[in-house]
């Protein structure tokens, strides 16, 4: 269902006199977002309740059902409109209401839409230098322009809720029936805890697709070895997001060598385990031999230049597409450009002959600067690498 620029317009300002009438509120949540990460997300997760229920009947006037679903096809229906000026006006003032006027992160301070905008995600999605784990496709409107739908491999968000709720009871017999054979789950901030080693054990064993985003869910040494204990062994492609988790060295290691060496395309993310240079050994062994595309998250790792070397030396030459998060990681400038010289020259036995500069990215340490000459003679500071060449 589409709305005309009209009506919509005619909603927009009526949500906005809504949050104008509930600023109280609003600014109590802004206020809460301040106090560091868990508060600022429990906060979050309370405001994007409220803000559901405040558009509930809002949508419901205007040919919507009054629910979460009715929410999000609201949402979806300005899909067409969302580049017109009015429109867009009116979305950055909800924001700056949603902000309350303190200066909160723009990640937090919207993720109450992000709730509808996500769609169909349930929590906020992770942080990440690259999306690990893509959320949604892209079709052309008739226009031409991109727009996003969700993904139809996916586990839907209502199905994933009844999940997370079965593996948090250990039903393993409803957490196996909702997932199927599906292997493309978000499960991003959910609170699974120890429900983490039900979730693994309904994995089905014949997958070959496995994307799942697990960050966030205050996993331990035992939900990763429950995971890395059922990972399907003919994978052609894994991405999985462990990021924001506790799971030590040793719980990095056992996902690591649970790995298949059939994998194909491979997407790993670790950030925030502070694994050091040993962490760096384990993952390098872990890189299947015929891998084509590999990203990693490592953000936060402390690897130090050893570990980025252990790393940048098992790069296999089946690689075409290579993505690196190396901040925060304790590397020296040869560390930082340890992956240029193991890809980049054909004199060093490294060399990738199939990846090219354009399909290898990175981003790394703010510390490390570097210059670049503009046509005029004009000396430009590029803080922040993002591509090697």
């Amino acid at each position: 269902m589409g709305l005309e620029l009209e009506r919509a317009l005619q909603l927009q300002d009526e949500i906005i006199e809504a949050y104008k009438q509930k600023a109280a509120q609003l600014r109590e949540f802004a206020v809460q977002m301040k106090e560091g990460p868990a508060a600022a997300l429990k906060a979050g997760e309370r405001r994007a309740a409220f803000l559901l229920e405040l558009q509930k009947p809002l949508v419901a006037r205007y040919g919507f059902e009054e629910s979460a679903k009715g929410v999000r096809d609201a949402m979806f229906a300005y899909a067409d409109i969302a580049e017109n000026n009015l429109v867009m006006k009116r979305n950055n003032h909800m924001e700056r209401l949603l902000a309350a006027g303190e200066d909160i992160d723009y990640y937090l301070t919207v993720v109450g839409q992000q709730v509808i905008r996500n769609l169909g995600t349930k929590r906020p999605a992770p942080r990440s230098a690259f999306p690990l784990i893509p959320r949604e496709d892209f079709i052309k409107s008739v226009e031409g322009r991109l727009l996003p739908i969700p993904r139809e491999d996916m586990l839907a968000s209502d199905t994933t809720e009844e999940l997370v709720a079965a593996c948090k009871r250990g039903d393993s017999r409803k957490a196996e029936a909702l997932l199927g054979q599906t292997g493309v789950v978000n499960l991003g901030f959910h609170g699974l805890g120890v429900g983490a080693t039900t979730f693994a054990k309904a994995l089905s064993p014949k997958l070959e697709v496995l994307e799942l985003d697990i960050s966030g869910n205050n996993i331990g040494l035992e939900g990763a070895q429950a995971l890395a204990a059922s990972m399907p062994k003919n994978l052609k492609v894994l991405k999985l997001n462990l990021s924001r988790n506790r799971l030590t060295l040793a719980g990095v290691k056992a996902i690591a060598e649970s790995i298949p060496r059939s994998v194909e395309v491979l997407g790993l993310g670790f950030s925030g385990m502070k694994m050091g240079p040993e962490g760096g050994s384990v993952l390098a062994q872990a890189i299947p031999p015929e891998v084509k595309d590999l990203s990693l998250d490592l953000f936060g790792n402390k690897l130090g230049g050893d570990g980025v070397e252990s790393i940048s030396k098992a790069l296999p030459k089946s690689l075409e597409k290579l993505h690196l998060v190396l901040q925060d990681n304790d590397l020296s400038r040869r560390g930082f450009f340890m992956f240029d010289r193991q890809i980049g020259d054909p004199d060093y036995q490294r060399y990738l002959p199939n990846l090219k500069p354009e399909n290898f990215t990175k981003s790394g340490e703010l510390d490390i600067t570097e210059f670049k000459e503009l046509a005029d003679g004009t000396m430009i500071r590029q803080v922040d690498w993002q591509r090697a060449i």
